[in-house]
């Protein structure tokens, strides 16, 4: 299914004005205050240079501190924070779930631990905040505060810290992210976190798959995630994260439907996608090695075929009447999925 000039240009001028940028989306430094990382945010700057990556997302646990010390440097690290929280009226054995509220700015994210009394959050720069109970539908009012403010919430390490059978349990909100791939896209943990969010996926929720390396130690580059903005700087990136037009993993991909982007959602039938591959992260680029893109529906695989890592790909079709359409890459050398590019959705 080649796609034709006219399908490239329309995909181009869809993506215009954006470049790859590659790098983590869940991890921690040695902030000083409640931090927990092992490592400051000096080790971080150069390690992300060194390892060809171009962000990271510094979550400090309980604290703001770590977005205002003189090494912060927007673009190069993303605003954030990963509070914990027990909900009350779960269902699961363990109760107990962490989440990631990213912002492009310290500002929104201090307004919302404000608006929050549960955190008893103590403002400034040096503000602290405790890790709260909340109802399922107080935690879905934070969820909303969030997106309200511009925020991108992520549910991370899912089957690693809560523990329950139903995979509603796992789900809080649409257009929200799941931390797919966890620690690195090998390890045991990303295979349980897949099959949650392609079970959720198949029980009609709308939620974005992400990457998280999460190591508290060394910079590392085994769980990626691949954007493409238009600037090195946390406002470039967080429009297009807030909306899940983003690849899980390190293998950039851009896709349409029509004029819809990665993430989005519209009538399918009848419309042209078009799919493009390509900036592949040095870590997943291996000349010798096989690579191959598969497109799923919810009926599972609908076109396969070759593609190279060194090289844009293009595949281009008419969709037909589906749950949703999506992406994935493979290193067939490994037998292994390394990228997941997210759904369109069906209206």
């Amino acid at each position: 299914m080649p796609a034709t000039e006219q399908d490239i240009l329309h995909l181009d001028t869809l993506y215009a004005g954006r470049q790859p940028f590659h790098g983590e989306l869940h991890d921690h430094a040695d902030t000083g205050g409640t931090s927990d990382g092992k490592r400051t945010l000096a080790h971080w700057t150069g390690a992300l240079e060194a390892l060809k990556m171009d962000f990271a997302a510094i979550l400090d646990h309980k604290q703001v501190r770590h977005m205002y010390l003189p090494e912060w440097q927007d673009g190069l690290f993303i605003c954030g924070t990963e509070p914990g929280t027990i909900i009350d009226d779960s269902n699961a054995t363990d109760k107990s779930v962490h989440y990631n509220m990213i912002f492009d700015s310290p500002e929104p994210l201090e307004d919302l631990l404000a608006a929050f009394p549960e955190y008893g959050f103590t403002g400034g720069p040096e503000g602290h905040f405790n890790y709260p109970h909340f109802t399922r539908a107080r935690f879905g009012e934070l969820i909303d505060a969030v997106r309200a403010r511009g925020g991108f919430f992520v549910h991370p390490h899912p089957k690693q810290q809560m523990q329950a059978d139903d995979p509603l349990e796992y789900w809080f909100r649409d257009e929200t992210g799941l931390e797919v791939f966890y620690r690195s896209i090998t390890s045991r943990h990303t295979e349980k976190n897949y099959i949650l969010w392609t079970d959720l996926l198949a029980a009609g929720k709308r939620v974005w798959a992400c990457a998280g390396g999460d190591g508290h130690k060394c910079c590392e580059d085994t769980a990626l995630t691949t954007l493409y903005a238009e600037a090195h700087a946390d406002a470039a990136y967080l429009p297009h994260l807030r909306v899940g037009d983003f690849t899980c993993g390190p293998v950039g991909m851009r896709m349409c439907v029509g004029d819809t982007r990665m993430g989005g959602r519209c009538a399918l039938a009848g419309q042209r996608l078009v799919l493009g591959v390509s900036d592949f992260h040095r870590t997943v680029k291996i000349t010798d090695h096989e690579y191959r893109v598969d497109i799923l529906t919810d009926k599972g695989v609908v076109h396969s075929q070759p593609i190279s890592c060194e090289e844009p790909n293009y595949i281009a079709f008419d969709t037909e009447d589906a749950a949703f359409y999506r992406a994935e890459v493979f290193d067939v050398s490994r037998d292994l999925r390394i990228a997941i590019g997210n759904p369109i959705w069906n209206v």
